[in-house]
């Protein structure tokens, strides 16, 4: 049987971890998807926002990783003529770009195939959350972006991947005739694993993963902590430093905690180590602003790790409203009471919870019926 081949672009893909969620998004569809379809992935050849390339890889040639051909491109081919000579020499069905404002990995290609330098095959455009709840960053110039965008019509005659309602909304709004495909992202299968943490009343273990930058809203769970005056309270943050003057706002209020809320900054988190990070606590803090799926929230779920999150900014509504553990930002003070009921609660309460927590992601993690449908998806 011969494969239809899907050229992946994305600005990092393994063994970069710092550009998060995408890169572990394009991971999941080659290794899901590889028995059907053949891979190539263009990307950077280094991690996100670093000056030095990866070890161990052939820059500007393909490599084998995974069940992918991965090419990784320097920085000096990153131009229209360095992305027409590559993407040109593959003899895709498919191109596959990953993010609506990413300046080289996105629009580049973009510009080529408006200007009839690529071939004409199809295009799918999934845009891994610019549009929700991140888009009110640097307001101005996205959305003069977006208007000029559209008068050169750099987005016409594209499919667009949504992985999620919200998301499919916000492209709509920004789009309204815009052909789009809504499918979940693919996660990994979810294992059981034993639970080893215990849990005392009084006492509560939190974490935070993420980028440390306004859209992940680790300020605002500053807040809520700094109103939490009784029990013994671990807050752990992990995650590259990509905001340091928000980051110096974050510091202010870290000096004004009261003593029985413990906060560190625990560095960066290579993606290997984040499982063994979330068993180490009893609940991941992560007020986002927005996630269109949110692979950090799948990743602590499977590690029996609670997730406290904003309501209606991510799919997983339904898991916080079952649990209780959720409410929208404007709702600060619910967030207090959530913080206090955990700590309140005993071990057979906390193993309560896990107990859903480990049904529901089990269900959602199955990825038969979602396989379905990525395939009908790059078939089109």
């Amino acid at each position: 049987m011969i494969k239809r081949r899907i050229l992946i672009l994305n600005g990092q893909y393994t063994p970069g971890y710092k550009g998060g969620g995408p890169i572990q998004s394009c991971i999941n569809m080659v290794e899901n998807l590889y028995e059907q379809f053949e891979f190539y992935v263009l990307c950077a050849d280094r991690d996100y926002k670093e000056t030095v390339p990866y070890n161990g890889v052939n820059i500007n040639q393909w490599n084998e990783v995974g069940h992918a051909k991965v090419y990784y491109l320097s920085t000096d081919q990153q131009n229209l003529k360095g992305f027409e000579k590559v993407i040109n020499s593959i003899n895709y069905d498919v191109m596959y770009l990953n993010g609506f404002f990413s300046p080289i990995f996105t629009i580049c290609p973009l510009l080529l195939r408006r200007m009839g330098k690529l071939k004409k095959k199809p295009v799918i455009l999934t845009p891994r959350g610019d549009f929700t709840g991140g888009c009110e960053n640097k307001k101005l110039k996205k959305y003069s972006y977006i208007y000029i965008a559209k008068l050169f019509g750099l987005y016409d005659g594209l499919l667009w991947h949504a992985t999620s309602d919200i998301e499919e909304r916000d492209i709509k709004r920004k789009f309204a005739k815009a052909d789009v495909f809504t499918i979940p992202n693919l996660s990994a299968k979810f294992v059981p694993k034993k639970r080893y943490l215990s849990k005392k009343p009084g006492e509560l273990r939190l974490v935070f993963v993420s980028r440390i930058f306004p859209k992940k809203n680790i300020k605002y769970a500053l807040e809520v902590l700094s109103k939490i005056t009784e029990g013994n309270v671990i807050f752990d943050i992990y995650g590259p430093m990509e905001d340091k003057d928000y980051w110096s706002e974050c510091e202010e209020l870290m000096k004004k905690m009261t003593d029985n809320v413990k906060i560190r900054y625990c560095g960066e988190a290579k993606h290997k180590d984040i499982p063994h990070i979330f068993e180490q606590y009893h609940a991941f803090f992560f007020p986002t602003l927005g996630e269109n799926y949110g692979h950090v929230i799948v990743e602590a779920m499977m590690n029996n790790c609670l997730c406290i999150l904003s309501k209606g900014v991510t799919p997983w509504d339904d898991y916080i409203e079952h649990l209780d553990i959720g409410a929208k930002l404007s709702e600060q003070k619910k967030f207090v009471e959530i913080i206090n009921q955990m700590l309140s609660l005993d071990q057979s309460g906390i193993d309560s919870m896990l107990e859903f927590n480990n049904q529901y992601i089990a269900e959602k993690t199955d990825p038969e019926k979602d396989l379905i449908l990525y395939r009908k998806m790059l078939i089109r």
